[in-house]
């Protein structure tokens, strides 16, 4: 009878738990990538090919309070079994304030949608946009007024650093016949470090513009980065289109041209195709070839290839 007893208050216990625990939601992701590369770049001009497993669990609980507030907390785990981002979600009538850690920041926004993520060794000077900081990051998004988003933040560099980001988003989404359209601005600005010899604050822009026409995606944007040193003044042109009109598979296409007009010699061209098959729910197969040339502002001549096949598994 005791045990019964026992049972009985185990069981209620539980569900006055669960009656009032936020909602969880468990997402993982595992990517698989086997890499044939021609790394022309490196000094021993290696040929070769590695494979690299990557594995993410995330765990979002999200709760609506008392007073009509949403929180939604969220932490990801990787492949080594470290936390890698977690981010605290306060949404009301006000916007939304997002408090999260390491590279969450409005860059990363940025809509250039390149195939060519992780398939070469060479990359332009200012990476494909401007870069957000590896550190703690305070975002607010307003609410949306007639597909408008605007969103900000700030990037507090630390103690012994006064080189903070902060950043400003306008987004523009429409529906159009037969599809949609999305124009995007980021302005970002890193500031110098704040030590006697540091001028190396850093300014960038992105302008992109998006138009999804029946089965056709297309995406060009432009990124610009300038340092207050006057070092470099670079410009990140990007072009991407994407196909999804063959049942299951999806064919993409990105170019990518970056010059400095404060070195003549410096030059940066890439181009990669890709084929995506979806072999079921969640699980894909693609096959990428990218071919990446630089100059450097040396004037030394580099080139890359690289062919990637992907599997990718979500849960």
């Amino acid at each position: 009878m005791r045990k019964i007893l026992l049972a009985s208050t185990a069981l209620v216990a539980f569900g006055t738990v669960a009656a009032n625990a936020a909602d969880v939601t468990i997402n993982g992701t595992a990517d698989w990538h086997y890499f044939n590369y021609d790394n022309a770049s490196s000094a021993a001009n290696s040929n070769g090919s590695y494979i690299d497993q990557d594995m993410d669990l995330d765990f979002k609980f999200t709760e609506t309070t008392d007073n009509g507030l949403s929180l939604s907390f969220a932490v990801g785990v990787n492949e080594g079994g470290t936390m890698d981002d977690q981010r605290l979600d306060i949404a009301g009538d006000f916007g939304t304030l997002r408090l999260s850690n390491i590279d969450e920041g409005l860059a990363d926004q940025a809509m250039d949608e390149s195939v060519a993520d992780n398939t070469t060794t060479l990359s332009p000077l200012m990476a494909m946009h401007g870069s957000d900081l590896n550190t703690n990051t305070i975002m607010y998004t307003l609410p949306s007024m007639s597909g408008l988003t605007v969103k900000a933040h700030f990037q507090d560099a630390g103690v012994t650093s006064k080189g903070d980001s902060t950043a400003f988003l306008a987004e523009y989404s429409a529906d159009v016949s037969g599809g949609s359209v999305k124009a995007q601005y980021i302005s970002t600005s890193i500031d110098d470090t704040g030590a006697a010899s540091d001028q190396s604050g850093q300014d960038y822009t992105t302008m992109a513009l998006r138009i999804n026409m029946n089965d056709v995606q297309v995406t060009a944007s432009q990124h610009n980065g300038t340092e207050n040193t006057n070092t470099n003044d670079l410009t990140n042109n990007v072009f991407d289109i994407k196909y999804t009109g063959i049942d299951g598979i999806a064919i993409s296409a990105f170019t990518l041209s970056g010059d400095d007009d404060k070195n003549a010699s410096y030059d940066f061209n890439q181009s990669a195709a890709s084929v995506t098959y979806t072999i079921a729910s969640g699980l894909t197969a693609s096959l990428t070839m990218t071919d990446s040339e630089v100059t450097s502002v040396a004037g030394v001549k580099s080139n890359d290839d690289a062919t990637v096949l992907n599997i990718k598994a979500k849960f």
